[in-house]
């Protein structure tokens, strides 16, 4: 799995980074990756969230794409 570096317009969706939270590196912007949902969104995350919900699924025996879903609504029904 390939994180995008230095992406000048990145921020992670669910926590709303945008730098980069690591102490040799805070002057780059915070390394993300689109994931595709399983209702086809595209949704950017930073790799501490990627791995929050990635492990969340796994976890609850819930398909990735799907939680990925369900966060999104979740999210957009809280306006965060």
């Amino acid at each position: 799995m390939i994180f995008k570096y230095n992406k000048s317009n990145a921020q992670c969706m669910w926590c709303k980074r945008v730098d980069n939270p690591h102490p040799d590196y805070k002057n780059e912007t915070i390394p993300t990756k689109v994931f595709v949902s399983e209702k086809g969104r595209k949704i950017e995350l930073c790799l501490s969230c990627f791995e929050s919900e990635n492990n969340g699924a796994h976890n609850s025996n819930i398909e990735f794409k799907k939680k990925l879903d369900t966060k999104f609504e979740i999210v957009k029904l809280l306006k965060l």
